[in-house]
């Protein structure tokens, strides 16, 4: 790829390209080797560069002064935002099986067929408190922004709990998480989030109108 931007890296090859790496950063000198096998080179552990190498860091110590692993206690820390009379319900957001991250390469695909838009999984309870169907638009709210999701009812979440992806840019789902953050990595609160979700049923049956 480098070649053909008119880029000369000076590493033709992937082995070459660790190579590199082992010679420029000894912490990864230590961690990767290349060993013959049948796919003509695996990254393996390595305590040093010229042993062949092992198939699991650490057997034996840890690369720390003493060879101990140091282990740390943190504190708890209670979430960013939590459920009140106006956002009671805590929405977490991951992936599924059948798409990655935003989608942008399996949306291209006939993953497609299994998953063709985002769905809000809740509990049986909740539906029926808040009055939402299986298979319907709903708009989903937090103290952000909002989204516009179709509800699936699971009994895969707790009560009180909803679920949803981010496959599907257009739904709208990274807008309402909050700019809550872990306080060490700095890695967005995603998990916690207070929303309250409502029937958008007026589109739903002017679309079912239409078809």
């Amino acid at each position: 790829m480098a070649a053909a931007m008119g880029v000369d890296l000076g590493c033709p090859t992937p082995a070459a390209a660790l190579d590199e790496c082992g010679r420029l950063a000894p912490g990864l000198r230590r961690a990767l080797a290349r060993q013959a096998g049948p796919r003509g080179g695996d990254p393996v552990a390595c305590p040093d560069a010229d042993q062949p190498g092992e198939a699991t860091l650490y057997t034996g110590r840890f690369a720390t002064a003493d060879g101990r692993a140091h282990l740390a206690s943190c504190p708890y820390l209670p979430p960013g935002e939590r459920a009140d009379d106006d956002y009671p319900l805590i929405m977490v957001t991951g992936r599924r099986l059948t798409h990655y991250n935003s989608g942008s390469m399996t949306r291209r695909t006939a993953n497609l067929l299994l998953e063709s838009a985002d769905w809000l999984d809740l509990h049986p309870e909740d539906a029926d408190r808040y009055g939402l169907r299986e298979g319907e638009p709903v708009t989903v709210e937090s103290r952000h922004g909002e989204a516009r999701l179709l509800a699936r009812v699971s009994g895969e979440v707790n009560p009180g709990q909803v679920f949803c992806a981010f496959h599907f840019p257009v739904s709208g789902v990274n807008r309402l998480t909050s700019d809550q953050a872990d306080t060490v990595t700095s890695c967005p609160e995603y998990k916690v989030t207070a929303v309250r979700v409502t029937p958008h049923r007026a589109q739903h049956d002017a679309a079912a109108d239409a078809r």
